[in-house]
């Protein structure tokens, strides 16, 4: 009969060619050995660190059954993978161990070839076990890091004693580990063939392992030459910094990535990044509650860490590990985010549905997008007036442009140019990082008696004189729009309550100070106004601001008019 590694070596060879995930080679290795040496079989892997966390099984059902029948609970079910090939399908289940059995702590303070009582066969896999087995003389303890374990167990008739003989001199030309111990219910054939492949398994893991990282590193190279390609393009600081997540998103296959502002106690999802097709919880709670992030607050503001690995469990103890919980997300990275040296948020990446948990590799990479997002978001204090200079500039080389976004009485900014101001502010990106602005809203006393009075022709020029007099009194930069009818709206970016309120108070005072002239004489005109500053706490964009302004214009008309009243 061919021996069983020989018939293997093929598969092996076309394995360490053809595969792309590890997480395939251990599973099919698995059915491969279960099927040629009719055990049941598991392979227990991640054990270089010597720890429990990274540990995982990979078994057969029989071998699974027969391990949770001598310690009950001792394996947590990941999954299940047929192999649809075979005739007859092997399933193998992925598990993680609760606990670290007796003889895996003896493995990994001394790896060696052992039969235990209960008659598993346990061959240790080491990272650097020597390439020619031909070449050993003597009989040597195996040295080097434990890579994986090998278990196998069957119920077969004992060795008769001459074949086992015949094995023990074999076995000391070929892997003298073997030669040290009676192995019983296991040929000289098998035993050798098992030396043989373990050793071919563990080659061909290593040249898919390092493999994997180049290609990670490669595409971890690629990812950050995108973002900052994003971040040369001509895209304005809220479609960069969306991209940037999406990227992190893609890049990383998690199932949600998102950008977090927890500046002022206050929690704003700024960027949010989600796998196509998928159905997740909303976000919505995250908004809410800033008791949720006390835990990423306490650690980051306190300089304590570099990143945040949180793990969903069934004892939540921990608000964030409770909103995990509620999203149905089993595991977050959180990574922080600093502007101007100055905390700003986190990025985070989420995985629903396994635990997740990142090399350095990835690590360092997250944190250097992340360094790339501060980029984008320093650079949108500066956007808004680049923006500025170049609808200015395009405004002056298109006079038919100029007419559309200009009212046509006044020759003030109209409502059409005041929305996409507003629209501009309201970037995500922009509203987050810039300096507080301040609206005022300004509606003339009494302009309907004017109409009635002295008709539509002198109202205009009442309405001609008041837009004179406003952008006189306002710097070139500023300007001043028509918001609809007797209402106007003047914008003043990077300006605080108290100014803009000491700015509406002298506009107040130039329309007052003299009668306008019209065609039906000279006219006495007073102007009410509503002042608001921009606030992280109250407005989620523009628009709130220049309502609330609105809002305090209705309370100086309902407090007797020719005021200013700020909110």
């Amino acid at each position: 009969m061919e021996l069983s590694w020989k018939r293997m070596y093929p598969w092996i060879k076309a394995t360490e060619s053809n595969l792309s995930l590890t997480d395939t080679l251990f599973r099919q290795t698995v059915q491969m050995i279960a099927l040629m040496y009719g055990a049941n079989c598991s392979l227990w892997v991640g054990l270089e660190n010597g720890t429990l966390e990274s540990v995982e099984v990979y078994a057969t059902a029989g071998a699974e059954k027969h391990l949770r029948a001598a310690e009950p609970d001792a394996l947590e079910l990941a999954d299940e993978y047929p192999l649809p090939e075979l005739s007859h399908p092997i399933a193998v289940q992925k598990s993680r161990p609760a606990r670290v059995p007796g003889w895996l702590q003896e493995q990994w303070h001394t790896p060696h070839l052992v039969q235990l009582d209960t008659g598993e066969l346990i061959v240790p896999v080491l990272s650097n076990l020597q390439t020619d087995l031909n070449h050993l003389q003597h009989p040597i303890a195996l040295q080097g890091s434990l890579q994986f374990v090998l278990i196998l167990h069957r119920a077969a008739p004992l060795a008769p004693v001459n074949n086992v003989a015949r094995s023990l001199q074999s076995l000391a030309h070929i892997a003298p580990q073997f030669a040290e111990h009676r192995i019983q219910g296991w040929s000289n054939e098998e035993l050798e063939s098992i030396a043989i492949l373990c050793h071919q398994f563990g080659l061909a893991y290593s040249a898919l392992y390092w493999r994997q990282q180049f290609e990670r590193s490669r595409q971890r190279a690629a990812l950050v030459g995108r973002i900052i390609h994003l971040l040369n393009s001509s895209l304005n600081p809220d479609e960069i910094v969306r991209r940037i997540v999406a990227e992190l998103g893609l890049g990383f296959q998690c199932d949600r990535a998102v950008l977090v502002d927890l500046r002022d106690q206050h929690v704003n999802v700024l960027a949010l990044w989600e796998q196509p097709e998928t159905s997740l919880h909303s976000l919505n709670k995250a908004q809410a509650d800033i008791t949720v992030w006390q835990t990423v607050l306490d650690l980051f503001l306190q300089g304590g860490a570099s990143h945040l690995q949180v793990i969903s469990t069934d004892a939540d103890t921990d608000p964030l590990q409770g909103w995990l919980g509620h999203l149905g997300a089993k595991s977050a990275l959180m990574v922080p985010l600093s502007v101007q040296e100055e905390f700003f948020g986190v990025v985070c990446l989420l995985s629903y549905n396994q635990q997740r948990v990142y090399e350095l590799d990835d690590l360092q990479t997250v944190r250097q997008v992340a360094n790339q997002a501060a980029i984008a978001l320093t650079n949108a204090q500066h956007y808004q007036t680049l923006w500025h200079k170049q609808e200015a500039l395009r405004l002056q080389n298109n006079s038919l442009q100029l007419e559309i976004i200009r009212d046509e009485l006044t020759q003030l900014m109209n409502r059409r140019s005041l929305e996409r101001e507003l629209e501009q502010l309201s970037t995500k990106a922009v509203w987050a990082i810039q300096t507080p602005f301040s609206v005022i809203v300004c509606d003339i006393d009494y302009f309907k008696l004017v109409n009635d009075t002295y008709g539509h022709l002198i109202g205009d020029e009442v309405l001609q004189d008041l837009a004179h007099r406003l952008q006189k009194q306002l710097r070139r930069e500023t300007p001043a729009y028509r918001y609809g009818g007797e209402e106007f709206v003047v914008i003043l970016a990077e300006t605080a309550l108290t100014k803009a309120v000491d700015v509406a108070e002298r506009l107040r005072q130039a329309i007052r100070a003299t009668p306008m002239v019209t065609n039906a004489g000279a006219l006495d005109v007073t102007a009410s106004f509503g002042v608001a500053q921009q606030s992280s706490m109250c407005d989620q964009h523009a628009w709130d601001v220049l309502h609330r302004a609105d809002k305090a214009l209705y309370d100086a008309k309902r407090q007797g008019r020719d005021r200013v009243i700020a909110l």
